[in-house]
């Protein structure tokens, strides 16, 4: 383990000049910018000074600036309230986007002793939320995490069957979030597919109105000589068209809705970049011309 970052989290209020947020407070050490690789937009970063002072200072996440002043930026020297106790602002941190807990951006950190002593207080003096731990190396991983139940398991003094804590790593929250995609996939992988079947019962209702219809028209033509398997092929013909140029156009409707979402979520300052994939084109227009 090369950093050790403690942490105690409460929801607070923050004011300052009539506007109000509430957010996620954070006690936290110096090790927390480097483990949780945060950067500093503006201003500093907690510090040792700013822990043993017990000191009211705090760092904003730039939703959070942002919600009480209109802007991130030019707001280090500032006074807000957190929870009525007033606190300076001596940094903004560089937007990080959503997280497995919710936006990153939208928070606030003070100094560790200064939450456990006014804000967020525990029962019990040394207990904290969450340790962040920073391995030596992403090889590493796996063995740092089962140190480190090891020795929470010996300090709780709990058996291995029964933890009261869990140990999280970078590739847990990967494979979580590829089963969630994965159930997504498959989810609207059957609404697609029910789609296309409606679709395609919807076209075979057509060619049985249209055959229906034109029954004078096959019988003049059965009657000048077509064959009976002309006429089919003159049938799959017509159906196989319409459906692939049904599907031609839903797939420039869907190429230009994932263009629309893509400008959107550029606008809003969102890294999302839509991609329509050339095997789902292909797929989507055999289908169509299949069925």
């Amino acid at each position: 383990m090369q950093l050790v970052a403690p942490v105690i989290q409460g929801n607070g209020l923050l004011t300052f000049s009539g506007e109000n947020n509430t957010t996620t407070i954070s006690g936290v050490t110096p090790d927390y910018l480097s483990v949780r690789n945060l950067t500093v937009a503006e201003g500093e970063f907690i510090n040792e000074e700013h822990i043993l002072g017990r000191m009211s200072v705090v760092v904003l996440g730039p939703e959070a600036a942002t919600n009480l002043f209109g802007h991130p930026d030019g707001v280090v020297g500032e006074t807000i309230r957190i929870e009525g106790q007033p606190f300076r602002v001596i940094g903004v941190l560089v937007a990080q986007g959503g997280g497995a807990f919710g936006s990153e951006d939208n928070s606030a950190y003070i100094p560790f002793e200064t939450a456990q002593a006014r804000l967020i207080k525990r029962a019990v003096r040394d207990e904290v939320d969450v340790i962040s731990v920073q391995a030596v190396s992403a090889d590493l991983v796996p063995q740092a995490a089962d140190e480190i139940s090891n020795i929470i398991r010996t300090r709780h003094r709990t058996p291995i069957a029964y933890d009261d804590f869990t140990v999280f790593t970078q590739q847990d929250f990967l494979s979580t979030f590829e089963t969630i995609t994965g159930v997504l996939t498959i989810f609207l992988g059957g609404i697609a597919g029910i789609s296309l079947l409606v679709g395609g019962i919807g076209i075979m209702n057509i060619m049985l109105v249209s055959v229906t219809e034109r029954t004078r028209e096959i019988g003049l033509r059965k009657a000048l000589g077509a064959r009976k398997r002309d006429i089919l092929l003159q049938f799959l013909t017509e159906s196989s068209l319409l459906s692939l140029i049904g599907g031609i156009i839903g797939i420039l409707f869907g190429w230009f809705i994932a263009f629309v979402v893509g400008k959107v979520a550029a606008a809003t300052g969102n890294n999302f970049v839509p991609i329509v994939g050339s095997d789902a084109i292909l797929l989507s227009t055999s289908f169509s011309a299949i069925r």
